[in-house]
């Protein structure tokens, strides 16, 4: 990871260079023995992918409170941990299916949404759009966890665009980079 860094770093020094983790972005806590040094400072962000199906249907077969006990405490010491340390972390992937009628995801959102407004998380929400030319092979697939829908002319789930308002906007502000 060092020599990547410092690699999109030589190449352009004034973009910020985003470090991901294991297990499809889901595990940074080999961070904690090796951590990262560089020879540039202020420009390095983690970021992490978080998602309901990262934890199986545990959601929907069990109490959701303490799921999210669970998964929130899983997120601190695979990733979160970095924010106490002073580094930047960006949740850059999280979703879900926006037709409301997933259990588990809808749960999961919930405690995303806590966790999000609770540690001021940046994010990025997967996906904008509502289909796909082609995916896998696939023409027209219509992608359910999209903003949009199949055709891109109106919002899947206004509900949803009001819920995730409430971490749009920053709680802490910005805080001095390593």
């Amino acid at each position: 990871m060092p020599k990547g860094a410092e690699v999109v770093h030589a190449a352009n020094p004034n973009v910020l260079v985003i470090l991901s983790g294991l297990n499809f972005d889901t595990d940074l806590s080999f961070i904690t023995n090796q951590p990262v040094k560089l020879t540039f400072n202020g420009k390095l962000v983690f970021e992490e992918h978080w998602y309901s199906f990262s934890d199986t249907q545990a959601w929907t077969l069990e109490n959701p409170n303490q799921v999210c006990g669970q998964v929130t405490s899983s997120f601190v010491r695979k990733s979160g941990f970095l924010l106490d340390q002073g580094w930047p972390l960006f949740v850059s992937e999280f979703g879900l299916d926006l037709r409301g009628t997933n259990v588990n995801q809808n749960r999961f959102f919930n405690c995303f949404m806590a966790v999000a407004a609770e540690l001021d998380l940046d994010w990025a929400y997967w996906t904008h759009a509502g289909s796909y030319y082609i995916r896998q092979g696939v023409v027209d697939v219509d992608e359910n966890f999209g903003i949009l829908n199949w055709n891109w002319s109106q919002v899947r789930n206004t509900s949803f665009l009001q819920r995730i308002s409430a971490i749009q906007l920053p709680f802490q502000g910005i805080t001095k980079q390593k």
